[in-house]
């Protein structure tokens, strides 16, 4: 079996869940960057599809699915933080 597709992936959601982290202002461990980076990956794919977003002209195919991943990423912290807020009082 072939495991550089997984591993690249691992990778790319590492850095995307790592980036989504630095803009929303919240400090993340490794597990914290990896699991909303790696699912940030099919949620920005999701989104890129059914909004119509043409990233194409970044021009590097890497930096395109950082991008997505990113975007991604950063919608799954976002709807992780709605469901696990803390009641106001």
């Amino acid at each position: 079996m072939d495991y550089g597709p997984l591993l690249m992936m691992a990778l790319m959601g590492l850095v995307a869940g790592w980036i989504a982290n630095l803009l929303l202002g919240r400090q993340g461990d490794l597990v914290g960057s990896l699991v909303p980076g790696v699912l940030g990956a099919y949620v920005g794919a999701f989104i890129q599809r059914h909004a119509q977003l043409d990233l194409m002209r970044i021009g590097n195919p890497l930096l395109e699915q950082l991008a997505v991943a990113v975007i991604g990423a950063v919608v799954v912290i976002l709807v992780a933080r709605s469901i696990v807020a803390e009641p106001r009082r």
